[in-house]
């Protein structure tokens, strides 16, 4: 597997890296790069849900910049965030830094909740992300991969820019917004770690699965027992009395 963001094994990028958490030496897993799986959310939340070992999330915004995110929890839908201190943010590019929880009262460590989750009934932000809160998010990629954040300070982790300087000129603040160029996901951890989390990743595919196709089933079984009984009849022709009331619709008996 070779890293489109970082280039190959001697990558000085590749090379600081390594060097944040002893996870992150050995042999590396893709999977998730928008060069393969394009820029599609549901393929980055499929790559990622039921994953059980750590990730280490690698962006590129459209301004050049590149940093990330590093956790060792697994991830899952939900509205809260969850997760443990085994986790950093960082830049790589232009500036090697390296943002580690504060350990104080916020534990914000990660967040992942897409809109499918509750439709939009939850009133919140729909993505993935690190820091901060549901309203001003550290680090956070919404679904639309346009006008993601990359703050410079949150409550949960230690406070450093994670974008390049809004401009060349010295002292210039960090932006805040970016939209994403490209994006890679890799497992990381040893080779037994990452064989084992696909393992449960594969599991959890089946569950899901499994219970899409009762759903289906029972779907079918409700329709043809509604036939069967009648109710289909009755259930079209209350609604077609309901339209015919209406004046501004014709319907041919």
């Amino acid at each position: 597997n070779t890293s489109p963001l970082l280039g190959d094994k001697h990558s000085t990028l590749l090379f600081s890296l390594a060097c944040m958490s002893p996870n992150l030496s050995g042999t590396w897993h893709r999977l998730f790069t928008t060069d393969n799986d394009g820029l599609s959310f549901n393929r980055l939340q499929l790559s990622l849900l039921g994953y059980n070992g750590p990730t280490l999330l690698i962006i590129r915004s459209t301004s050049g910049g590149i940093f990330g995110a590093y956790t060792a929890s697994r991830w899952k839908e939900s509205k809260d965030f969850y997760g443990t201190r085994d986790c950093f943010l960082y830049q790589l590019y232009p500036t090697v830094k390296m943002y580690r929880p504060k350990g104080g009262v916020a534990q914000n460590y990660m967040y992942c909740n897409p809109f499918a989750r509750s439709r939009g009934g939850d009133k919140q932000a729909h993505g993935i992300g690190f820091g901060g809160t549901t309203t001003q998010p550290r680090l956070f990629i919404d679904e639309s991969f346009d006008n993601c954040v990359g703050a410079s300070g949150d409550g949960t982790f230690e406070a450093g820019p994670l974008l390049p300087p809004s401009s060349s000129t010295p002292g210039a603040s960090s932006q805040k917004y970016f939209d994403v160029d490209a994006i890679e996901v890799w497992g990381v951890g040893g080779d037994d770690v990452v064989k084992n989390a696909l393992h449960a990743r594969s599991k959890q595919r089946e569950i899901i699965d499994a219970n899409i196709q009762k759903a289906r089933q029972v779907d079918k079984r409700q329709f043809l027992d509604d036939f069967n009984t009648g109710i289909f009849e009755s259930k079209a022709f209350a609604h077609k009395q309901q339209v015919q009331g209406r004046v501004d619709l014709h319907i041919e008996e």
